[in-house]
C-alpha cells in the first residue's frame, strides 16, 4: 500500500494493523514523517513526490486523500496514482476538493489567490477525470456541511491549542487565514470534496 502525503502515517498505520499490509508513504514534512515512522509504516520517503522513485503497476491500493497537487493537476494525479496501481485489479483511495458552485472572487482571493482552474466543477467532473484516467469508480462518499465544518472548526481548535504552549508567528496567520476563508460570505457552501473508490480500469 502507497499513500501520497501520509501526514503522520494514520492511514497507513491502521491499514497496516487490520491487513497486515506492507505500508509505503511520502511525506516531505519532517516531524510528519517521523510521527509517520513512529506509527510503524514500513517505509517513509521524507521527500516531493517527484523525487521518489517508485515501481509501477506495483501496488495494491494506492492512496492520496487531499494531496493530489504533491503529484500535479488533477487530471496528472489520477494518472500518476494510476500507473502506480497493480494493473489488474489494482485499487485507489482518492479523496478531493471540487467546486460545488462557482467561486466568486472573493473567495478565491481568501483561499491565498487561488484559480477556479485548481478544482473539478462539481462531482460530476470529478469522477468522470477518474475514468478518463484509467479508472473505475466503485463507490463515492461526499462530506456533507456537518462534516466540512468538524474539519474546518477542528484545524482552527488545534492551531488555537498548539498556541498556547508556543508562539508561532507562522502558525498564527496560518489560523487568521483558515478563519477568514471559513467566516467568508461563500466560505461554507462553495467547495465540496469527495472521497473516489477506485478499481484499475
Amino acid at each position: 500500500m502507497l499513500d501520497v502525503g501520509c501526514g503522520a502515517g494514520e492511514l497507513l498505520a491502521r491499514i497496516k494493523a487490520r491487513h497486515g499490509a506492507r505500508t509505503e508513504g511520502i511525506e516531505p514534512a519532517p516531524d510528519w514523517a517521523a510521527a509517520a515512522r513512529e506509527r510503524g509504516v514500513d517505509i517513509v520517503h521524507e521527500a516531493a513526490f517527484r523525487d521518489v522513485t517508485l515501481e509501477l503497476g506495483g501496488y495494491d491500493l494506492v492512496c492520496c486523500l487531499a494531496s493530489s497537487h504533491a503529484v500535479g493537476p488533477w487530471a496528472d494525479a489520477l494518472s500518476g496514482l494510476a500507473a502506480l496501481a497493480r494493473a489488474d485489479g489494482g485499487l485507489g483511495l482518492v479523496g478531493e476538493g471540487f467546486w460545488r458552485r462557482e467561486p466568486s472572487a472573493g473567495y478565491l482571493e481568501a483561499l491565498d489567490g487561488a484559480s477556479a482552474d485548481e478544482l473539478p466543477d462539481g462531482l460530476e467532473e470529478l469522477e468522470a477525470g477518474a475514468g478518463e484516467a484509467g479508472w473505475e469508480v466503485l463507490a463515492t462518499a461526499v462530506a456533507s456541511d456537518a462534516d466540512w465544518e468538524a474539519y474546518e472548526q477542528t484545524l482552527i481548535v488545534n492551531g488555537e491549542a498548539a498556541l498556547e504552549d508556543e508562539d508561532d508567528p507562522a502558525l498564527r496567520a496560518w489560523i487568521d487565514a483558515a478563519k477568514a476563508r471559513w467566516d467568508h460570505p461563500d466560505g461554507r457552501d462553495t467547495i465540496g470534496f469527495a472521497l473516489l473508490t477506485l478499481r484499475r480500469a
